[in-house]
């Protein structure tokens, strides 16, 4: 619906937008939805009418969609174009057969889809960074719905064996690469063998496909059953939140006809044997010239491998089944341009309900901006049709630009705003013992008045609140949300001298040995540049001496992977999230990856090899963790989650000074088929959740 909103009535979509009944997360009773075996037209229907066996019915999004059947297909003109002067196949041709076309009938919250009309272009800002161009694009194994509920996508339909050690994936007969090649099981063969075990890719860690037997890494075994079939199989149960609903794992494809002659055999990347494909015997050296001649620039292999194999998206010339591609013009055709482009794809696999192939615009534009602020100004005069905004700026933009934009909000999974943590594996036993006091982290967060804080940072938009999921998440729970936020300067003193330490002559605490005490934020890009002069005159009121170190970001992490670091604000990777079926490592130390845990997380991944061995509740959430994804049974699972939540509001490990920030989009208003009331998650790949595809403008 469009809105016409003054500044009152913003602020009050603005209040109201904190507490959006989200979903049951990626968590809940996310319901997988499929098919085994299809006899018409396959539609958003089709693929989600069958539940798999152990799951319960349900009335989720994914599970009610329309059933709509399509007789005969329409292209766009510029398309239709092509195939008279025969540079294209005909459109029937460049879809898959009938019963495997995908009919796109909803968008992710179950709203009906208008048909739209073709042509033109969405103007966007900056393509960010490398998953940039991904977000609008990447057409994933499953899609999401905000309920939670999921459905296949790239892949016709899958299922299981009874104890979950066999997968089967159904792929779409006569779909095609973007440059009309045909994408069938030896592509997903390849990408396995020749890419992923070989850690070309540089992502064979993914533990979808892996698993512990006799105590060693084991990877799944998979094999082509026929041009449209592959099997997983394992030794052990893989059960769906460790498989199919598993984060990382997106796709499991790479063309074989584009990619052969960029696979090396060397030291560093070994063939992998297997029945499907010999050794290419290319040394590195080969394969980088190779990649010259396919104007590819890659410094090393390791570079070559994740630009091609892993994002993908932002190598031109790489054929890919996403609905929009990389454009392959010169001074278009990087991110990095002035103008980035992405053309839709001519083989691109869904329609709608009258038949229409998608997507209906001809590109996506990305317009890079050289200062803040120039995005709005954009906007403004129109020459962006997308933008994300800042709270303080809608209403304002609203007023002046009337009809001309709608507000779109998108519901958020995070755990509040404005975190920072400690370093709880310190090499510095002093710093490791207070950290590891809740006195201490309880004194961190009572010293900040929360309020003041929302007015200094938010204008007031944003209500104190604490590290803890959101109003209509779950896990919510309204005394951990409000949990150790009373300001209280006098009580935070007196908690912090309970901790050992004891004030020194310059007015700062320091250890009980005399050593100074000296909290050294890190932050990254500066990310928190205008918000930390804030904290730092309530952690200075308490006598916690403090400084602020800006990295960037690959500086950053390797600071935190190298466990040289003390405390930081603004996390890269913040402790919570929708739920673990969202993405589990920043809920439990199981990975080198959050901060909150650090060490103790590269201890679980390389089974105790490196790292720091976890200890009392930190050493719970692993044991909960494990049993949770060892088991199928949803209520079973349910209740290791919400174990694993009562612990983190037990700890505290990560604090929060104000409630989670919704995220909130400015739309030009011609464009129709935008959704609202989406969810950014990772799961859900963010932006992804929109469906670019079915995006029309109507003049």
């Amino acid at each position: 619906m469009r809105r016409k909103l003054n500044s009152k009535a913003v602020s009050l979509v603005l209040a109201a937008a904190t507490s959006i009944t989200m979903l049951a997360g990626c968590g809940g009773a996310a319901t997988p939805s499929q098919t085994t075996d299809t006899t018409g037209t396959e539609t958003q229907t089709e693929s989600a009418a069958t539940e798999t066996a152990d799951a319960a019915a349900t009335t989720d999004i994914a599970s009610q969609m329309e059933e709509v059947k399509v007789e005969g297909y329409a292209e766009a003109p510029m398309l239709a174009e092509q195939v008279s002067a025969g540079k294209l196949p005909a459109v029937d041709e460049r879809l898959p057969k009938a019963d495997d076309v995908f009919v796109e009938t909803v968008d992710a919250t179950g709203a009906k889809l208008e048909i739209g009309t073709y042509g033109g272009v969405i103007n966007m800002g900056p393509a960010g960074g490398s998953w940039g161009l991904s977000r609008p694009s990447l057409e994933s194994i499953i899609r999401y719905n905000t309920d939670g509920s999921y459905y296949p996508n790239v892949i016709k339909s899958f299922e299981h064996n009874a104890d979950y050690t066999e997968w089967t994936f159904h792929l779409r007969e006569g779909m095609k690469w973007s440059d009309g090649e045909d994408f069938n099981a030896d592509d997903i063969t390849f990408w396995y063998y020749m890419c992923h075990l070989t850690n070309y890719d540089s992502k064979k860690s993914w533990a979808a496909l892996k698993e512990d037997v006799n105590g060693e890494d084991a990877w799944a075994v998979l094999k082509k059953v026929d041009d449209y079939t592959v099997t997983w199989t394992f030794v052990n149960p893989k059960y769906p939140a460790d498989f199919i609903e598993n984060g990382d794992f997106k796709w499991c494809w790479a063309p074989e006809h584009y990619l052969h002659d960029l696979i090396p055999d060397s030291e560093d990347y070994p063939y992998v044997e297997n029945e499907y494909y010999p050794s290419t015997g290319l040394s590195e050296e080969e394969v980088l010239a190779n990649a010259q001649k396919k104007n590819i620039d890659a410094a090393t292999v390791k570079d070559l491998g994740k630009v091609v194999s892993y994002n993908f998206w932002n190598t031109s010339g790489i054929p890919t089944v996403n609905s929009f591609v990389l454009s392959t013009v010169p001074g278009n055709s990087s991110k990095d341009d002035s103008l980035c482009i992405m053309d839709r794809n001519p083989y691109f696999w869904k329609v709608d309900a009258a038949g229409n192939q998608l997507p209906y615009v001809d590109a996506l534009h990305f317009n890079a901006t050289s200062e803040d602020g120039q995005d709005l100004l954009m906007f403004r005069s129109g020459e962006i049709d997308i933008i994300t905004i800042d709270m303080k700026d809608i209403a304002s933009t609203l007023a002046d630009l009337r009809d001309a934009a709608e507000l779109r909000q998108w519901g958020t999974t995070n755990w509040g705003s404005y975190q920072i943590t400690f370093n709880y594996t310190s090499t510095d036993k002093n710093y490791a013992d207070l950290f590891a006091n809740k006195d201490f982290r309880e004194a961190m967060s009572i010293c900040v008045d929360r309020e003041q804080a929302s007015q200094l940072l938010t204008d007031g938009f944003l209500e104190p609140g604490q590290c803890a999921p959101a109003e209509g998440n779950v896990g919510y729970d309204a005394a951990w949300t409000s949990k150790w936020t009373e300001y209280d300067v006098e009580k935070a003193k007196s908690l912090l001298e309970g901790c050992g330490l004891v004030m020194g002559s310059d007015g700062f605490y320091d250890f009980a040995d005399g050593s100074d005490l000296m909290l050294t934020f890190l932050e990254y890009d500066g990310g928190v540049d205008t918000s930390y002069p804030v904290f730092e005159q309530y952690y200075k009121a308490i006598g916690i001496n403090c400084a602020l170190k800006n990295l960037e970001v690959a500086a950053f992490d390797e600071a935190i992977d190298n466990n040289d670091w003390v405390a930081v604000m603004g996390p890269h990777t913040a402790i919570g999230g929708a739920s673990l079926k969202d993405r589990a490592a920043p809920f439990v130390p199981i990975a080198q990856a959050a901060e909150w845990y650090g060490e103790y997380g590269t201890y679980y991944a390389t089974k105790g090899a490196q790292g720091v061995e976890p200890t009392g509740d930190m050493a719970k959430l692993v044991e909960l963790y494990d049993k949770w994804r060892l088991t199928s049974d949803e209520s079973e699972r349910e209740g290791y989650q919400a174990e694993i939540y009562k612990i983190h509001q037990e700890n505290m490990w990560s604090i929060a000074y104000l409630k989670a920030e919704g995220f909130y989009e400015l739309i030009n208003s011609k464009i129709k088929n935008y959704a609202d009331n989406l969810v950014s998650a990772d799961c859900y790949q963010y932006a992804n959740m929109t469906h670019y595809e079915v995006l029309f403008k109507a003049e």
